[in-house]
């Protein structure tokens, strides 16, 4: 079987994290002026992440906390799974 291969480029990933701020804002009922007021991040920085996926990591982490997704972040940048035994030997430790 052929397996699709998808390549995202950083702007695709900006818009996709943009439209799944706002989805879960709006999942949880908030507008952006009571997602600003729980998370201390400006309205004009959640209209601007929403907008375009760009700002600053601090704020988009601090909205997250806001909405408790926090726990989304466990799947991000995780460490690769070992390639060999001798690799899992390694990392297991003595």
């Amino acid at each position: 079987m052929d397996e699709l291969l998808l390549i995202l480029t950083p702007r695709d990933v900006e818009r996709a994290l943009a439209e799944r701020l706002r989805e879960a804002r709006r999942s949880r009922g908030f507008t952006q002026a009571e997602l600003a007021s729980r998370s201390g991040v400006s309205v004009a920085t959640i209209a601007r992440l929403e907008r375009s996926g760009q700002g600053q990591l601090s704020s988009f982490v601090r909205l997250c906390a806001a909405l408790d997704r926090l726990d989304d972040f466990q799947a991000l940048l995780k460490p690769p799974p070992p390639r060999s035994m001798d690799e899992l030997r390694r990392l297991s430790g003595p």
